[in-house]
């Protein structure tokens, strides 16, 4: 005679006690307890701390899954990266404050994106896209996403990103209270957040300091050569420049001393963005745009740990740049 097979009985751990007997203590269903033993991204602090201490008082033992917790930088433009550059710089600068929270990074280049959909990441970074490629960015995972130095693109994506307006009204300010008038704005790309940003910012300091001789001269690396930008300054009489390109910037510098013969500062001042492995060191030190890259990666870590413990919440922030004086701006008479 056969044996009548046992019904299935709840799973049963910490001396009889079962799983649903933390939901019912809590007052949730058996999958939301489920996911905060288990370490589900989009469960809220608030909800974890009931799950918990409904466990404890029933006197439940959860074996926790352990699962790194991970975000995805998603990279643009590669074969412009090089070391000492902007994006390596700021890619570092997440690194290490991912690290300090409990997060590893993993890189995903633009060309593959289509990996960030089939590897579970908790949160999405975004680095170096212009705003055209930005846009296309039509299926990633319905995770916290946040982009960096540039106006977010999209209403549920938030946005971390230095005053590039402040930048081109720092710098340019700084040139005109040295008594320059013939100020030129170099920048990366012919349009797009930023750029606009920096050139409202360049022509605003001009319209403060209320210059009638003032005639914006704006070149765009994208566009012209370094060695075309540089013999079109010296050709249109430039006293100044505010370069705040960011792979082009050095590059721009050597084509003014090295090809046009221009003496900086004496020909031509400049104010670059910083780079600190190099503009303590150029000749003559240079004086620089320094973003707070430092702040910029803690403020997007930070930023998307606060997204996953408030799901729905939407994050802008803006920090200030400084200038570094050194040795590249000349004070005309």
């Amino acid at each position: 005679m056969k044996k009548k097979s046992a019904s299935r009985k709840p799973a049963v751990l910490s001396e009889g006690v079962s799983i649903y007997a933390v939901a019912e203590k809590a007052g949730v269903s058996i999958v939301t307890v489920s996911r905060v033993f288990n370490d589900y991204p989009h469960v809220s602090q608030r909800m974890r701390h009931r799950v918990f201490a409904a466990a404890r008082d029933v006197g439940y033992t959860p074996r926790l899954v352990s699962k790194p917790k991970v975000m995805a930088v998603i990279v643009g433009h590669l074969d412009h990266l090089s070391a000492g550059d902007y994006k390596t710089r700021l890619m570092l600068d997440i690194i290490r404050t991912a690290a300090k929270n409990g997060y590893l990074v993993e890189f995903i280049p633009y060309d593959a994106v289509e990996l960030a959909t089939k590897h579970l990441v908790d949160a999405i970074v975004e680095v170096g896209l212009t705003d055209d490629e930005m846009l296309r960015l039509d299926h990633l995972p319905p995770v916290p996403t946040i982009v960096i130095n540039k106006a977010s693109p999209r209403p549920h994506w938030s946005s971390v990103r230095s005053d590039q307006h402040y930048e081109g009204l720092l710098s340019t300010s700084h040139l005109i209270g040295a008594g320059h008038r013939r100020i030129a704005l170099i920048v990366d790309d012919p349009r797009g957040w930023g750029v606009e940003q920096r050139r409202a910012g360049y022509e605003q300091a001009a319209r403060d300091a209320k210059l009638k001789d003032f005639n914006p001269t704006i070149f765009c690396s994208s566009e012209s050569s370094p060695l075309e930008i540089a013999r079109q300054m010296s050709r249109g009489g430039c006293t100044a420049c505010v370069n705040l390109t960011d792979n082009f910037g050095f590059a721009v510098l050597d084509a003014c001393a090295n090809e046009v013969k221009l003496r900086i500062p004496e020909d031509l001042s400049v104010v670059c963005l910083e780079n600190k492995a190099v503009s303590q060191f150029w000749s003559p030190r240079l004086t620089t745009i320094e973003q707070p890259l430092d702040a910029i990666a803690e403020a997007v870590v930070k930023g998307l740990i606060e997204l996953l413990e408030h799901p729905g919440k939407r994050l802008d922030r803006v920090l200030k740049c400084r200038l570094i004086e050194r040795d590249s701006v000349r004070l005309l008479k």
